[in-house]
């Protein structure tokens, strides 16, 4: 729901004006960092279409509290597990609990003349999203989690930490905490200072440079990684905030969220500031894997969001697996793009990554089907 709230709030904003086009599959730069995806969901695990791709890495965004809650445990295991079977790396970004916790409060059952005159008991809920833990309190749930999935060995402090939706916009000192904590907790892993979310400030957060500066200032020293969530960037065609953050520190950067925007429900093409479809994606996703991932060889990773839609009323959808299972030209240009980097598709897995073309396991003619030899023939959408 957060995300949801997230994205009505983006949904606001004009936009610049889409700069040109880039061609589909430009040439390949020089440097070009890992390419992962970032989705919650476990059927990309058992998807011949993803594991045919050869990705090494995956990212899940966690609740910090998340093995002492019910609703989130089983899930979380169950995603790990899956990764760890499959040899993935993770990336995991903490994030704020969803948790409610409910107490008891007095209120006024009857007035005369404006005074309360009875008072009765009423249970209240009150939502913990906003409540930051203490670091005393993240550690612990940090070390619960290491000694779950010692394996695990990337980490991001806290989501989107300088946007106005998430209470630690203006805890730079706090997440310094956090940060120096985990470091204890784990020298060999590597951690990401913070995950900036790129949208306009002041209006929307705090701006990327300040919140780093501040950060840095109460750290004491320059982290060796950063995140960013650059969906502004990607979806306007430019890199004004990947910049921004290149230039506000040194450290190496990992675009830990990031894709084309096919569908975000309650926004028009127009208040978005550019056309929201299949096609608008590739074009997204091309941007980043070649024009963004080529701006610095700081840029390391790179997770699109997300393997798959769920519906066709999905209120947010960047997903290369369309909701009808069908792969997406935003898959197309994923799988061309790994290839042409020498990432080479497994065939014998799938054929539906469109290097797999003419591929016929020994013994075999092809067979047709979604995830299977041939691949998906269905329309795009």
């Amino acid at each position: 729901m957060l995300r949801i709230r997230r994205l009505l709030l983006c949904a606001l904003i004009g936009g610049a004006a889409l700069a040109g086009a880039a061609p589909l599959l430009a040439a390949s730069p020089a440097h070009h960092p890992e390419v992962g995806i970032g989705d919650d969901k476990a059927d990309l695990f058992t998807d011949p279409r993803f594991l045919a791709l050869g990705m090494k890495t995956v990212r899940y965004d966690m609740h910090w509290d998340a093995l002492t809650v019910k609703d989130d445990r089983g899930p979380l295991i169950a995603w790990m597990n899956a990764a760890h079977k499959n040899n993935l790396d993770v990336l995991v970004t903490i994030d704020h609990t969803d948790k409610v916790i409910y107490k008891v409060v007095t209120v006024c059952a009857k007035k005369v003349h404006g005074k309360c005159i009875k008072h009765k008991k009423k249970r209240k809920a009150f939502s913990q999203t906003r409540v930051l833990p203490s670091p005393a309190a993240y550690l612990a749930a940090f070390k619960a989690f290491r000694k779950r999935f010692p394996w695990v060995k990337n980490f991001v402090t806290w989501d989107e930490t300088n946007y106005y939706g998430e209470a630690t916009y203006d805890k730079e000192g706090l997440i310094a905490s956090y940060y120096r904590e985990m470091r204890k907790a784990c020298s060999s892993c590597k951690i990401l200072a913070a995950e900036f979310l790129d949208q306009p400030a002041p209006r929307y957060e705090v701006s990327i440079t300040k919140w780093a500066h501040t950060f840095i200032k109460d750290l004491g020293y320059q982290p060796a990684y950063w995140g960013l969530n650059d969906y502004e960037d990607a979806n306007h065609l430019v890199t004004k905030s990947t910049r921004e953050l290149l230039a506000a520190v040194t450290g190496k950067i990992w675009l830990a969220e990031t894709g084309g925007i096919v569908n975000r429900r309650s926004t028009t093409s127009k208040q978005a500031g550019f056309t929201q479809s299949p096609a608008h994606a590739a074009k997204v996703d091309n941007f980043i894997l070649h024009k963004i991932a080529s701006l610095s060889p700081r840029i390391q990773r790179i997770y699109l969001y997300e393997w798959n839609a769920v519906t066709k009323h999905d209120s947010w959808d960047t997903a290369l697996i369309s909701y009808n299972k069908q792969p997406r030209p935003g898959y197309d240009v994923l799988a061309k793009t790994l290839d042409s980097w020498g990432v080479r598709p497994n065939c014998a897995i799938s054929l539906v990554p469109p290097n797999c073309a003419g591929y016929h396991p020994v013994g075999t003619t092809g067979s047709s089907g979604a995830t299977g030899a041939t691949g998906a023939t269905g329309a795009t959408q």
